[in-house]
């Protein structure tokens, strides 16, 4: 049983019956560990997990809405919504302006977007996962529906890494961090958000080097609409908006036919892929605010 199973399976036990007697994540990270035993996983692993599962409608994790702390969901409690996490969270740093920018670069050409919660520096997730369906066409609720899938129709991904671009050390550590995060998926991409366009000399050999996508914004994060801003803005709005921002593509990303490692190895990427099969399997992709898991 994988780790997010796990957490299904025995959070019930640990979790509070009230909001305000909701234990904070550290608290619940040494219950977790008490109940799972010999078994280890790094904080910031429980930590994504715990986030990801406080959006899903099928489990017992709820967060303290404006607050800290897990307690146990009641029945037919609403989920929060991506404006919601958002407004909750410290969203006006450079780097939620640099994700909640990536997200739109994404959503708005008809991919759905999966992004992980902003934490520490993680090496065993992308930011975001942007995801490509099979056939279809979105309908005038908003909804993707997907035509009549044949055996071999999958959805494909492309794991995406946000780097502010500050110098040419941290620029190559975000480089290897994405080349190393994206490993599972079909392709690897980077996007700079920053202006030192001298550090991306690297950037872009490395990227070609390696078939990793390379796209740089010149623009200072703190030059940017506020991430709340930018996830309320509807697409013709944001696309606007990218059209006035300077751009370069410096590597275009290579597709690969056989990802390098088993993302089912990987406990924080399997929440994205339960996800997509669920979508595709039922043929329809649930509404975006409703798996965007940003906070």
């Amino acid at each position: 049983m994988n780790l997010h199973d796990k957490l299904k399976e025995i959070l019930p036990t640990l979790l509070p019956r009230r909001a305000e007697d909701a234990v904070k994540g550290n608290e619940l990270i040494n219950r977790v560990r008490g109940a799972l035993g010999k078994e280890h996983y790094s904080d910031g692993t429980l930590r994504t997990q715990f986030s990801l599962l406080a959006l899903e409608e099928d489990t017992c994790l709820a967060r303290v809405p404006g607050g800290q702390g897990y307690y146990l969901r009641r029945a037919g409690e609403p989920l929060p919504g991506l404006q919601q996490i958002m407004h909750d969270a410290p969203a006006e740093t450079p780097l939620h302006r640099a994700i909640a920018m990536a997200i739109r670069l994404y959503d708005t050409t008809g991919l759905s977007v999966f992004a992980y919660p902003i934490a520490e520096e993680s090496w065993s997730h992308p930011d975001l996962v942007a995801v490509q369906w099979p056939a279809g066409c979105w309908g005038e609720d908003g909804c993707y529906r997907m035509k009549p899938r044949h055996a071999q129709d999958r959805a494909t991904y492309s794991a995406v890494c946000v780097s502010l671009c500050q110098d040419e050390e941290s620029l190559r550590r975000d480089f290897f961090r994405a080349l190393s995060c994206g490993e599972w998926a079909e392709k690897s991409e980077m996007l700079l958000v920053g202006s030192h366009p001298d550090a991306t000399c690297d950037a872009a050999r490395l990227g070609t080097l390696y078939g990793v996508g390379v796209r740089f914004i010149s623009v200072p994060p703190e030059a940017l609409p506020h991430a709340d801003e930018l996830l309320r803005m509807d697409a013709s709005a944001v696309q606007e908006l990218i059209a006035q921002l300077p751009q370069n593509t410096f590597a275009t990303p290579v597709c690969r036919t056989h990802p390098m490692v088993n993302a089912e190895k990987l406990p924080d990427v399997l929440p994205v892929l339960q996800w997509v099969q669920q979508c595709v399997q039922r043929g329809r992709v649930e509404a975006y605010e409703r798996r965007v898991a940003v906070n």
